[in-house]
């Protein structure tokens, strides 16, 4: 069977697939009728061109630099032109998506109206930097209407999963922050695993991604992400902010708010705007939201973290405790919210780990000796909270610890100092060295601090 038999067989299941699911999702809608409806969201205030506390900083110019894996590219200008130079500088990464995924996210695109749909729930930046982007990778036939349904791929993956290439999305995933007494020097740490059911996505085992994101107006901040999308896993500022998020699923679809935005979207305006835990908080509560999520926020300056548990119109938020601590797992936890979502027996043990390793009367704790070291170790953790089993390092996914829930990614942030660590590499990643990187030596920032050495092994 032929290329392109074979891809017109794939869309017209594809067609078949969504026909049913819109169907299934009865009061939601159709997505053409969607795409039409007027927008009602708060706007965003703009933000001003970013300086630093102390001396002067001008972006440092666009470029890339690899480490070992990890691929650094930095992003500077307007966001028609960093897109264009994400897809300049991460070309064949992207092209390595292989044509029938990017085929299937233009048909998406433009033959079911999801294109358009994220254009009018994306906000302007994003729709311009993905016209960039698209500019870029012309050539291999990614258009605007495909880059599009990744820059609202949570969504999509939250409503019609089946769609959309599998070598995109992950599900999963683990964080926590701890800070004063929890820690031996009283700083704060923030850790996460990004994790997969299952089994690995080579896409991402393959091209684990730094953007170094300058933009004219706002704050300079990395994503932590993969190449061809416009959006954050995590994401961290110049000023200290932390953004991370996990994936979780309503109990009711009628909870969304088919009038909201993407959560990634979201985070990448903490990311860009917010300079306070306040500021993180109110960007997060400003608009509607299309997709149940939880999303982690931390600030270093204040001492002030929250879990924010997210649904359509609804927010619960659990906050640092007296004792320094505040995890999450794929459920929520908040009185507001408990029960509302698809909990799983993976995420419920995972929360349990946690407690017996952060907790202060935990069995495991370590609680008041955490370093980034000791966060790695935590990261890496493989026994079983109940039965103290410990898996074997050849499973990749046992449903059962915080370093064998299937890690695509695993970071441990500094965010006083601005400095972060990536495990990435082949499987298991936990195993990888933790490549540090300094984001102050990055941004050309004065004063820069610099990592104290290559790597946590």
């Amino acid at each position: 069977m032929g290329i392109f038999t074979t891809l017109r067989l794939r869309f017209f299941i594809i067609c078949l697939i969504f026909a049913g699911l819109t169907f299934a999702i009865g009061p939601l809608g159709s997505l053409q009728e969607l795409a039409a409806q007027p927008i009602q969201d708060a706007p965003l205030s703009t933000p001003s061109r970013w300086r630093p506390e102390q001396g002067t900083w001008q972006p440092v110019p666009s470029h890339r630099e690899d480490f070992g894996k990890i691929k650094v590219v930095w992003l500077q200008g307007a966001p028609y032109e960093m897109g264009y130079q994400h897809g300049t500088l991460l070309h064949d990464e992207i092209a390595s998506m292989g044509q029938e995924a990017i085929a299937s996210l233009n048909f998406l695109g433009r033959g079911l109206a999801l294109g358009r749909l994220a254009r009018r729930r994306s906000f302007p930046d994003v729709v311009q930097e993905c016209e960039g982007l698209a500019a870029a990778t012309e050539d291999i036939g990614l258009t605007l209407d495909g880059c599009m349904v990744l820059a609202l791929g949570d969504v999509y993956q939250e409503y019609l999963t089946y769609l959309i290439p599998n070598i995109l999305f992950n599900d999963g995933c683990a964080h926590f922050v701890v800070s004063g007494d929890a820690t031996a020097d009283g700083q704060m740490y923030h850790g996460w695993t990004l994790d997969n059911n299952s089994e690995p996505i080579q896409y991402w085992i393959d091209h684990p991604t730094i953007l170094v994101r300058q933009t004219n107006e706002g704050i300079p901040h990395v994503f932590i992400t993969i190449p061809g999308v416009v959006w954050p896993n995590a994401g961290f500022n110049a000023e200290g902010i932390v953004v991370s998020n996990n994936t979780s699923y309503p109990l009711d679809y009628e909870d969304l708010s088919l009038q909201g935005k993407s959560t990634v979207q979201l985070m990448a305006q903490v990311a860009k705007q917010a300079s306070t835990y306040e500021e993180a908080y109110a960007i997060m509560a400003s608009h509607e939201r299309m997709r149940s999520n939880l999303v982690i926020i931390s600030d270093a300056k204040s001492s002030q973290a929250g879990v924010f548990e997210l649904l359509g119109r609804e927010m619960g938020v659990r906050e640092l405790n007296q004792d320094g601590l505040l995890y999450m797992t794929n459920h929520f936890v908040s009185p507001e919210m408990v029960g509302r979502d698809t909990s799983t027996e993976s995420s419920l043990t995972r929360f349990r780990s946690f407690q017996q390793l952060l907790e202060p009367d935990g069995s495991r704790s370590r609680y008041g000796e955490i370093t980034p070291e000791v966060v790695v170790e935590i990261l890496r953790d493989r026994t079983h909270p109940d039965t103290t089993e410990i898996s074997p390092f050849e499973v990749f996914d046992d449903n059962a610890s915080i370093g064998g829930n299937g890690s695509l990614r695993q970071v441990v942030f500094d965010p006083q100092r601005l400095r972060f660590w990536v495990a990435a590499g082949e499987t298991p990643i936990p195993d990888n060295p933790f490549t540090c990187f300094s984001l102050s030596e990055m941004l050309g920032l004065p004063n820069a601090e610099p990592c104290p050495s290559p790597a946590i092994n």
